[in-house]
């Protein structure tokens, strides 16, 4: 009995060493069962949760979920430091990411020669159409001014931003991709936002089988297509391919290498170029999904900041008071911005930076992943394990900040009231040498967008009522603005 006792003990031991314990080289946190993790009973949202874990174990911590490892840091400097790690380039193998794609393509989910070669082509593209060029300024000018005339409609009437907002930055993005803009009510507009409606409405879903693989091994193919949204998801990313795919075509028709309108125009010349190329990775197929990458982390993010902007000012009228003073000022009457004018608005620059930290939009980035085995603040860190910035907890640490969860754009400007926008613990596109391909395009439009609306606008709470700048309630890694009355007025009426 003794014996049998011991025998017990020892194997129930070995198991929690094995199988149950956290192992001690790696980053304090949560640790839970085998192919399970720790899966908490709570209705705290996960953003609390990671917060909890960085109050009680620092500013490097884990947490695994199902079968993926997980390390959330928490501090500027280990961001920086372990974003610009050769070994900490990889993206995790999520169908979310991947679109369940075999060879993940676009630039999000790519990984080696095919993300190299998409991220150099693709800063190539923003420089060659963006940075200040005549077609997509115009772009912005055109959807800007729509915009504020679709605002114009609601005037002295409180109510919700109307969806002209997604509508003009859509087109914005349409217009460097492929060289042309929608009109209000296009028929094809609505198709392709239902397309990216469709598809982003079932990430959710998909998402689940990423945190717990192994129930692709004991349940029925036909049961996790239907309750994870499988086919769902396969079937409407076959939709915005085929959108896509057909405007590709008429591209081909009418492509002059001489005369590169757009996007797919230089991606066309890329294909043509390159073709013989051993390094070449290009194909139709990763256009589509490089042009799908755009319009979701380009289209979203843009224009929920400048839903927060307008609520900002809104809230805080004599600071929007001081940015239009200094409009009226840099432009006079009739003329429209320029990025040019950028030097003489620095408030206007300091209210969008200001915008940016506090909404803190993504809350921990786009997550990677360790390609080998590596350590990190004096932790192990195993090829696999999932790295996420928290980009929230630096926004609004007080290490980086006086007074973080206050909106003070006065912080980014120097003594000589220049804008300074070097600042530790400042990351909204991440940082590193996966960070964002778009932040100076989101930056222009953020400005000549943002500069057109209050220079002929101003926001205000309607009477009697409040507005909250917290995010939208249940969503986990995004602070999307809650949709609610705003008042409208006309400048100078």
């Amino acid at each position: 009995m003794v014996v049998q006792v011991v025998l017990w003990g020892t194997l129930l031991l070995l198991m929690w060493l094995v199988f149950l314990k956290k192992p001690s080289a790696l980053p304090p946190g949560r640790w839970g069962l085998p192919l399970i993790g720790y899966v908490p009973i709570t209705r705290r949202s996960i953003e609390q949760q990671v917060t909890e874990l960085r109050d009680k174990y620092g500013d490097i911590n884990l947490w695994r979920m199902g079968t993926q490892v997980m390390v959330f840091l928490h501090d500027y400097q280990l961001i920086k430091e372990a974003f610009n790690r050769p070994e900490i380039q990889g993206r995790p193998q999520w169908e979310t990411l991947r679109l369940r794609e075999t060879q993940p393509s676009g630039i999000v989910s790519s990984i080696g020669l095919r993300w190299h070669n998409n991220r150099r082509f693709t800063l190539q593209q923003l420089r060659d159409l963006g940075m200040g060029k005549s077609k997509l300024v115009a772009a912005m000018h055109t959807q800007a001014t729509q915009l504020v005339e679709e605002l114009k409609k609601q005037v002295d009437s409180p109510a919700p931003l109307p969806h002209a907002f997604n509508v003009a930055v859509v087109n914005i993005i349409w217009q460097m991709v492929a060289g042309t803009q929608f009109a209000p009510g296009d028929p094809k507009l609505k198709e392709f936002e239902n397309i990216m409606d469709s598809l982003l409405e079932s990430l959710d879903r998909i998402a689940i089988p990423d945190f717990f693989p192994w129930l692709h091994n004991i349940l029925p193919s036909w049961f996790m297509a239907r309750m994870f949204k499988l086919d769902m998801a396969e079937n409407t990313k076959k939709r915005f391919l085929d959108f896509f795919s057909g405007i590709i075509a008429e591209h081909r028709t009418t492509f002059d290498p001489d005369n590169l309108r757009d996007l797919i125009d230089g991606y066309l010349m890329e294909m043509d170029e390159r073709k013989d190329d051993p390094n070449n990775t290009s194909d139709e197929r990763d256009l589509g999904l490089l042009i799908f990458d755009l319009f979701v982390a380009g289209s979203e993010a843009t224009k929920d900041t400048l839903i927060w902007m307008i609520y900002y000012m809104a809230t805080n009228p004599h600071m929007q008071r001081r940015m239009q003073a200094e409009i009226d000022k840099a432009l006079p009457r009739g003329t429209q911005v320029t990025l040019q004018d950028r030097p003489r608005m620095p408030y206007m620059e300091a209210v969008i930076h200001e915008t940016l930290r506090v909404s803190s939009l993504s809350t921990y980035g786009i997550q990677h992943q360790g390609t080998e085995d590596t350590t990190l603040a004096g932790y192990i860190i195993p090829k696999g394990t999932l790295i996420s910035s928290s980009n929230t907890s630096v926004h609004h640490s007080p290490r980086y900040w006086h007074q973080p969860h206050k909106f003070m754009p006065d912080r980014w400007l120097d003594h000589n009231g220049k804008l300074d926008s070097k600042k530790e613990g400042f990351l909204p596109f991440g940082v590193g040498r996966r960070q964002c391909v778009g932040e100076s395009l989101a930056h222009m439009e953020l400005f000549i967008v943002g500069t057109t609306l209050f220079l002929s606008l101003s926001s205000s709470v309607p009477p009697d009522k409040s507005l909250s700048l917290s995010p939208l309630p249940g969503t986990q890694i995004l602070h999307v603005p809650m949709p609610q009355d705003v008042l409208v007025t006309v400048r100078g009426e």
